[in-house]
C-alpha cells in the first residue's frame, strides 16, 4: 500500500476539479449567493416525467436566452425611434 503525500493528493483533487479544489461548504455558499442574486434558479422537476426533463430544461434555457439577448429587430426599431428628429 502506498501513502500519498498531501501535495500529491492536492494535485490529484485539483486535476479532478479541473482547477483548484473547492470545499463542499464553499460550493453551498456560492450556490446560495447565486440563488439570492438571481443568477441561478432552483426548480423541482420531480413531478415531470424523467424522459421529458431534458426537453423542458432546453425550453427553459431557450426562454432565458430570448429574454436575455435583445433581438436585432427590437434593437433596430429602438434605434429608429431614437434617431427620428422631433419637430
Amino acid at each position: 500500500m502506498t501513502h500519498t503525500s498531501s501535495t500529491e493528493r492536492f494535485r490529484q483533487v485539483a486535476q479532478a476539479e479541473d482547477g483548484m479544489p473547492i470545499s463542499a461548504g464553499a460550493r453551498v455558499a456560492h450556490l446560495r449567493l447565486a440563488l439570492e442574486s438571481g443568477r441561478a434558479l432552483y426548480v423541482d422537476l420531480s413531478a415531470v416525467p424523467e424522459d421529458q426533463r431534458t426537453a423542458l430544461i432546453g425550453e427553459i434555457k431557450e426562454m432565458v436566452n430570448r429574454r436575455s439577448i435583445p433581438s436585432r429587430q427590437s434593437d433596430s426599431h429602438h434605434a429608429a425611434e431614437t434617431s427620428t428628429p422631433q419637430a
